[in-house]
């Protein structure tokens, strides 16, 4: 049927048009297209999508990456591999790196306080100035690390292997370092006052004192600290202050210990054959059953020191200063320079 137009009294015919299939299918497409845009701006205005989690690295491979100066504060690192990456300055306050791969990573002045670092692998990475307070550092690899000046304050660092790290100057107080490996690792003016190194007893279940075979401890302050069974065969120890701590079967086999301080120390049953005590100060201290055979005590001070059953055979005890000692048991075979104080 045409179709009449009527505009300013003037009549115009057209024919209508017919349409074709095609033109439905294409209006049908078109309708549903709409539909579904209006539907998806609908979702969107209703609830945007949540951003993707930007602290979830959990098995990634991070390998070269750059996080310094960045903040991932709690950020989950789980086995993820970091090696080579640079954390200058990160802070990874409760982050989880526990089975990460950290090797010869540049952590100089990250924090990781609280942090867990259980079982990772921070081999020779740099961590100068590091911070480790509370953090947790159960059976974490640091072989050859470089640790100077870092705080770790009351990290649990348990099973931990140091060999041959670098802890110069390190604040250590109050950590926990039982059955840890520190042979030959560096620990000049290192704090460990109130660290706990040693196992729980002699014939008791539990931990295994640390090893500190050849450690260098020199100046190093270890006052009241737990050094119970601690293998210190070879070690440093000169100027070191180890005031009232507990060495009960310590073995300080050939250690240099000159001007170390073991005032009120107790180091009953330790081993110190062929060790240096020059100048050493023992007051107060407990060195009932030691066994100090071969030692240079030369110019001690064992004011009112315990001595009952010490063996002191072929010691060297010229200028030994040991007024009210307590005598019992003595055993002074073939040592020299023999002082008064201890002839019973």
């Amino acid at each position: 049927m045409p179709i009449v137009l009527i505009h300013h009294g003037q009549s115009t015919t057209i024919s209508e048009a017919v349409p074709t299939p095609g033109c439905f299918v294409r209006a049908a497409r078109g309708r549903a297209l709409l539909a579904v845009a209006l539907a998806t701006a609908a979702v969107g205005l209703a609830s945007p999508a949540a951003p993707a989690d930007e602290t979830d690295f959990r098995g990634a491979d991070l390998r070269g990456r750059s996080f310094a100066g960045q903040v991932l504060d709690g950020a989950v690192f789980t086995g993820a591999s970091l090696v080579g990456v640079d954390l200058r300055g990160a802070s990874l306050k409760g982050a989880d790196l526990r089975e990460a791969y950290l090797r010869e990573t540049d952590g100089r002045d990250a924090d990781f306080t609280g942090a867990d670092l259980g079982g990772a692998d921070l081999t020779r990475a740099r961590l100068d100035g590091a911070i480790f307070t509370d953090a947790r550092l159960l059976r974490t690899t640091l072989d050859s690390a470089s640790l100077t000046n870092a705080s770790m304050g009351r990290a649990l660092l348990a099973g931990a292997s140091l060999v041959r790290a670098d802890l110069e100057s390190a604040d250590l107080a109050g950590a926990l370092l039982s059955d840890s490996d520190l042979s030959q690792a560096v620990l000049r003016a290192a704090i460990l006052d109130g660290a706990e190194l040693g196992a729980s007893g002699a014939g008791h279940p539990g931990p295994r004192g640390a090893r500190l075979r050849g450690a260098d401890l020199a100046g190093a302050s270890l006052e009241e600290a737990g050094l119970v069974s601690v293998d210190m065969a070879e070690a440093v120890l000169e100027d070191a202050n180890l005031s009232r701590a507990r060495l009960q079967h310590a073995d300080l086999t050939w250690a240099r210990a000159s001007k170390a301080q073991f005032d009120g120390a107790d180091l009953a049953w330790v081993r110190g054959y062929g060790a240096d005590f020059t100048a050493a100060g023992f007051r107060e201290a407990n060195l009932a059953s030691a066994q100090l055979v071969g030692a240079d005590l030369s110019g001690a001070i064992m004011h009112g020191a315990r001595l009952e059953e010490t063996n002191l055979e072929q010691a060297v005890l010229t200028g030994l200063h040991a007024d009210g000692a307590h005598l019992a048991g003595i055993r002074l075979g073939a040592a020299t320079g023999v002082p008064d104080a201890l002839r019973q």
